[in-house]
């Protein structure tokens, strides 16, 4: 038959398991502590805000460059002088002509949705199933179209009216800055 503890066996036992739970827990608060003090990083240098840079000389008027951005797509399109003239003018054509509902960094609301009008930046996905766009070689007034529900985008990713489908937005830009002719994209947030 077991004998049951007595009092002070029971004490001597709560108070050994608490000493034991208090060990435990200052090893898990010290270990982040330690791996803070032992990291290999150079804290010297400060860390660069900027994930892709990439130089604007490369591409030529009308080309397009891919680049990849944190395990996705990013495109950077050198727009035509034509494609200009008419970002400005085809506004009646489009759904969302001033991108008030789009994504893309705070003060690209504009006509050109960037920060230079000569390259446009952005992600080359529509938002509603995800479809990827593709470069629409002839058309001016078109400039990027998607084969899922058939949008048609102009050279600044606005959607035009009556193509797609009625919830798809114009193509995403990510935060972005041209310095001294260098593309700098950042991470996402």
């Amino acid at each position: 038959m077991i004998q049951p503890f007595s009092s002070s066996q029971r004490r001597r036992m709560l108070v050994g398991l608490f000493k034991l739970l208090v060990l435990l827990g200052a090893i898990f608060l010290m270990v982040p502590f330690v791996a803070s003090l032992s990291s290999g990083e150079d804290k010297t240098t400060p860390v660069s805000r900027w994930i892709i840079e990439f130089p604007l000389g490369e591409l030529q008027t009308g080309q397009l460059k891919r680049l990849q951005w944190q395990g996705r797509d990013i495109w950077v399109y050198a727009r035509r002088t034509a494609e200009i003239a008419l970002l400005k003018h085809n506004q009646e054509q489009l759904r969302d002509p001033r991108s008030l509902h789009s994504k893309q960094p705070q003060g690209l609301e504009n006509s050109f949705r960037s920060v230079s009008k000569d390259y446009f930046v952005f992600i080359p996905h529509e938002n509603r199933r995800g479809c990827q766009v593709a470069l629409a070689e002839e058309d001016t007034e078109v400039r990027f179209s998607e084969p899922c529900y058939g949008a048609q985008y102009d050279a600044a990713g606005r959607i035009r009216k009556n193509s797609g489908h009625p919830e798809q937005q114009n193509l995403s830009v990510p935060e972005y800055i041209i310095e001294r002719g260098v593309l700098k994209i950042a991470p996402i947030k």
